[in-house]
Protein backbone atom coordinates (compact mmCIF):
# COMPACT_ATOMS: atom_id res chain seq x y z
CA UNK A 1 0.00 0.00 0.00
CA UNK A 2 2.85 2.47 1.14
CA UNK A 3 4.66 1.96 -1.89
CA UNK A 4 1.84 2.00 -4.29
CA UNK A 5 0.68 5.33 -2.72
CA UNK A 6 4.15 6.95 -2.95
CA UNK A 7 4.52 6.09 -6.35
CA UNK A 8 1.26 8.09 -7.03
CA UNK A 9 1.64 11.43 -5.01
CA UNK A 10 5.38 11.07 -7.29
CA UNK A 11 3.36 11.36 -10.39
CA UNK A 12 2.25 14.63 -8.97
CA UNK A 13 5.74 15.94 -8.12
CA UNK A 14 5.16 14.47 -4.48
CA UNK A 15 8.37 13.14 -3.59
CA UNK A 16 8.04 11.10 -0.02
CA UNK A 17 10.79 8.86 1.71
CA UNK A 18 7.69 6.82 4.13
CA UNK A 19 4.51 7.31 4.99
CA UNK A 20 2.66 5.32 7.97
CA UNK A 21 0.02 2.47 7.16
CA UNK A 22 -3.15 3.69 7.13
CA UNK A 23 -4.23 1.86 10.00
CA UNK A 24 -1.54 3.78 12.19
CA UNK A 25 -3.39 6.78 11.64
CA UNK A 26 -7.42 6.27 12.05
CA UNK A 27 -8.97 3.45 13.77
CA UNK A 28 -10.50 1.33 10.68
CA UNK A 29 -14.31 -0.02 11.00
CA UNK A 30 -15.71 -0.56 7.76
CA UNK A 31 -19.23 0.43 7.23
CA UNK A 32 -21.94 -2.25 5.98
CA UNK A 33 -23.08 -2.43 2.59
CA UNK A 34 -26.82 -1.65 3.54
CA UNK A 35 -26.00 1.92 5.07
CA UNK A 36 -23.36 2.37 2.18
CA UNK A 37 -26.68 2.14 -0.38
CA UNK A 38 -28.68 4.15 1.86
CA UNK A 39 -25.91 7.42 1.90
CA UNK A 40 -25.54 6.74 -1.64
CA UNK A 41 -29.05 7.27 -2.22
CA UNK A 42 -29.27 10.24 -0.26
CA UNK A 43 -26.91 11.99 -1.90
CA UNK A 44 -28.81 10.89 -5.29
CA UNK A 45 -31.72 12.30 -4.31
CA UNK A 46 -29.90 15.84 -3.00
CA UNK A 47 -28.19 16.16 -6.24
CA UNK A 48 -31.91 15.27 -7.88
CA UNK A 49 -33.04 17.81 -5.87
CA UNK A 50 -30.26 20.65 -7.18
CA UNK A 51 -30.08 19.53 -10.85
CA UNK A 52 -33.22 18.19 -11.47
CA UNK A 53 -36.08 20.28 -13.91
CA UNK A 54 -38.44 19.66 -10.80
CA UNK A 55 -37.30 19.35 -7.90
CA UNK A 56 -40.47 18.75 -6.20
CA UNK A 57 -40.64 15.23 -8.22
CA UNK A 58 -37.89 14.04 -6.50
CA UNK A 59 -39.13 15.01 -3.18
CA UNK A 60 -42.15 13.62 -3.67
CA UNK A 61 -39.91 10.44 -4.44
CA UNK A 62 -38.32 9.91 -1.39
CA UNK A 63 -41.93 10.67 0.76
CA UNK A 64 -43.26 7.92 -0.97
CA UNK A 65 -40.32 5.11 -0.25
CA UNK A 66 -40.22 6.84 2.97
CA UNK A 67 -36.95 7.68 2.72
CA UNK A 68 -36.74 11.31 3.74
CA UNK A 69 -35.37 10.20 7.40
CA UNK A 70 -32.00 9.19 5.50
CA UNK A 71 -31.08 12.95 5.03
CA UNK A 72 -28.89 14.78 6.77
CA UNK A 73 -30.07 18.27 8.42
CA UNK A 74 -28.31 19.98 5.73
CA UNK A 75 -29.36 17.83 2.98
CA UNK A 76 -32.94 18.30 4.20
CA UNK A 77 -31.99 22.20 4.12
CA UNK A 78 -31.79 21.63 0.48
CA UNK A 79 -34.78 19.77 0.60
CA UNK A 80 -36.88 22.65 2.09
CA UNK A 81 -36.65 24.73 -0.98
CA UNK A 82 -39.67 22.21 -2.79
CA UNK A 83 -41.74 23.74 -0.11
CA UNK A 84 -41.27 27.45 -1.81
CA UNK A 85 -43.54 29.45 -4.36
CA UNK A 86 -42.16 28.35 -7.65
CA UNK A 87 -40.57 31.48 -8.26
CA UNK A 88 -38.73 31.31 -5.23
CA UNK A 89 -37.63 27.66 -5.89
CA UNK A 90 -36.60 28.12 -9.34
CA UNK A 91 -34.35 31.18 -8.05
CA UNK A 92 -33.10 29.20 -5.30
CA UNK A 93 -32.30 25.89 -6.78
CA UNK A 94 -30.32 28.08 -9.34
CA UNK A 95 -28.59 29.10 -6.82
CA UNK A 96 -27.80 25.76 -4.74
CA UNK A 97 -26.31 24.86 -8.71
CA UNK A 98 -23.38 26.62 -7.12
CA UNK A 99 -23.18 25.47 -3.80
CA UNK A 100 -20.35 23.53 -2.38
CA UNK A 101 -22.41 20.77 -2.28
CA UNK A 102 -22.45 19.72 -5.51
CA UNK A 103 -19.21 18.47 -4.84
CA UNK A 104 -21.06 15.82 -3.32
CA UNK A 105 -21.05 14.38 -6.91
CA UNK A 106 -17.70 13.00 -6.17
CA UNK A 107 -18.85 11.23 -3.00
CA UNK A 108 -21.19 9.56 -4.95
CA UNK A 109 -19.19 8.14 -7.58
CA UNK A 110 -16.44 7.27 -4.33
CA UNK A 111 -19.65 5.51 -2.45
CA UNK A 112 -20.66 3.68 -5.66
CA UNK A 113 -17.31 2.27 -6.54
CA UNK A 114 -16.33 1.20 -3.00
CA UNK A 115 -19.82 -1.01 -3.19
CA UNK A 116 -18.57 -2.38 -6.57
CA UNK A 117 -21.10 -0.85 -8.83
CA UNK A 118 -18.28 1.23 -11.07
CA UNK A 119 -14.85 -0.50 -11.71
CA UNK A 120 -12.69 1.92 -11.01
CA UNK A 121 -11.90 5.65 -10.22
CA UNK A 122 -10.63 8.78 -12.51
CA UNK A 123 -7.64 10.19 -11.69
CA UNK A 124 -7.98 12.80 -8.94
CA UNK A 125 -7.23 15.37 -11.89
CA UNK A 126 -10.42 14.81 -13.61
CA UNK A 127 -13.68 15.25 -12.27
CA UNK A 128 -16.09 12.71 -12.18
CA UNK A 129 -18.58 12.54 -15.46
CA UNK A 130 -22.53 11.82 -14.74
CA UNK A 131 -22.44 9.22 -17.33
CA UNK A 132 -19.93 7.54 -15.53
CA UNK A 133 -22.68 6.51 -12.54
CA UNK A 134 -26.21 7.07 -14.13
CA UNK A 135 -26.85 3.41 -15.54
CA UNK A 136 -26.11 2.45 -11.35
CA UNK A 137 -28.70 4.60 -9.58
CA UNK A 138 -32.94 3.66 -9.70
CA UNK A 139 -34.12 6.06 -11.99
CA UNK A 140 -36.77 8.75 -10.53
CA UNK A 141 -39.77 6.88 -9.11
CA UNK A 142 -38.32 3.24 -9.31
CA UNK A 143 -38.22 1.48 -5.47
CA UNK A 144 -35.26 2.21 -3.49
CA UNK A 145 -35.23 -1.38 -2.01
CA UNK A 146 -33.90 -3.50 -4.37
CA UNK A 147 -30.77 -1.17 -4.90
CA UNK A 148 -30.28 -1.69 -1.18
CA UNK A 149 -30.61 -5.38 -0.99
CA UNK A 150 -28.40 -5.96 -3.49
CA UNK A 151 -26.05 -4.01 -1.75
CA UNK A 152 -22.15 -4.93 -1.56
CA UNK A 153 -18.82 -3.74 -0.78
CA UNK A 154 -15.03 -4.19 -2.24
CA UNK A 155 -12.65 -5.96 -1.41
CA UNK A 156 -11.90 -3.65 2.07
CA UNK A 157 -7.77 -3.46 1.05
CA UNK A 158 -8.34 -1.88 -2.27
CA UNK A 159 -10.81 0.70 -0.19
CA UNK A 160 -8.17 0.91 2.19
CA UNK A 161 -5.68 1.48 -0.37
CA UNK A 162 -7.57 4.44 -1.91
CA UNK A 163 -8.13 5.95 1.64
CA UNK A 164 -4.25 5.79 1.98
CA UNK A 165 -3.78 7.44 -0.89
CA UNK A 166 -6.43 10.56 -0.86
CA UNK A 167 -5.09 11.03 2.71
CA UNK A 168 -2.05 11.95 1.99
CA UNK A 169 -2.52 14.05 -1.59
CA UNK A 170 -5.41 15.65 0.20
CA UNK A 171 -2.50 16.33 3.10
CA UNK A 172 0.33 17.40 1.01
CA UNK A 173 -2.57 19.54 -1.05
CA UNK A 174 -3.70 21.63 1.96
CA UNK A 175 -0.22 21.92 3.59
CA UNK A 176 1.38 23.24 0.48
CA UNK A 177 -1.81 25.51 -0.40
CA UNK A 178 -1.45 26.65 3.21
CA UNK A 179 2.29 27.22 2.76
CA UNK A 180 2.49 29.09 -0.66
CA UNK A 181 -1.19 30.00 -2.00
CA UNK A 182 -1.12 27.54 -4.67
CA UNK A 183 -1.91 23.93 -6.22
CA UNK A 184 -0.78 21.02 -7.43
CA UNK A 185 -0.77 21.34 -11.14
CA UNK A 186 -3.70 20.53 -12.50
CA UNK A 187 -5.70 19.39 -8.98
CA UNK A 188 -8.46 20.57 -7.92
CA UNK A 189 -8.32 20.66 -3.62
CA UNK A 190 -12.26 20.35 -3.80
CA UNK A 191 -12.58 17.18 -5.34
CA UNK A 192 -9.74 15.62 -3.70
CA UNK A 193 -11.36 16.74 0.10
CA UNK A 194 -14.36 15.47 -1.51
CA UNK A 195 -13.06 11.74 -2.00
CA UNK A 196 -11.41 11.69 1.06
CA UNK A 197 -14.44 12.71 2.86
CA UNK A 198 -16.45 9.73 1.63
CA UNK A 199 -13.51 7.45 1.77
CA UNK A 200 -13.17 8.02 5.41
CA UNK A 201 -16.54 7.68 6.05
CA UNK A 202 -16.85 4.38 4.15
CA UNK A 203 -13.84 3.34 6.84
CA UNK A 204 -13.91 4.76 9.69
CA UNK A 205 -17.26 3.91 10.93
CA UNK A 206 -16.76 4.46 14.51
CA UNK A 207 -15.20 8.64 14.12
CA UNK A 208 -16.95 9.69 11.27
CA UNK A 209 -20.44 11.29 10.58
CA UNK A 210 -21.29 12.29 7.35
CA UNK A 211 -22.35 16.27 7.49
CA UNK A 212 -20.81 16.79 11.23
CA UNK A 213 -18.70 19.89 10.75
CA UNK A 214 -21.75 21.06 8.79
CA UNK A 215 -24.84 20.53 10.86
Amino acid sequence: MTVSTQDRLKQHGLEVDFLPDIEEIFPIRLRDPGELARRTLALHALLGVIFHPDPREISEWMKAEDFLQELTEREKWAFALTDLPEEEMRWQQSAMQSNLLTWRAESLYVLLWASGRVPSLVDPSERMDGSLVADHLPALGQPLQPFIRDAGLRPSQEILTELHYYFFLNHFMEDIYEQTGEIIGDLDPMLTAERFHALHWITCAGQSEWDADEE
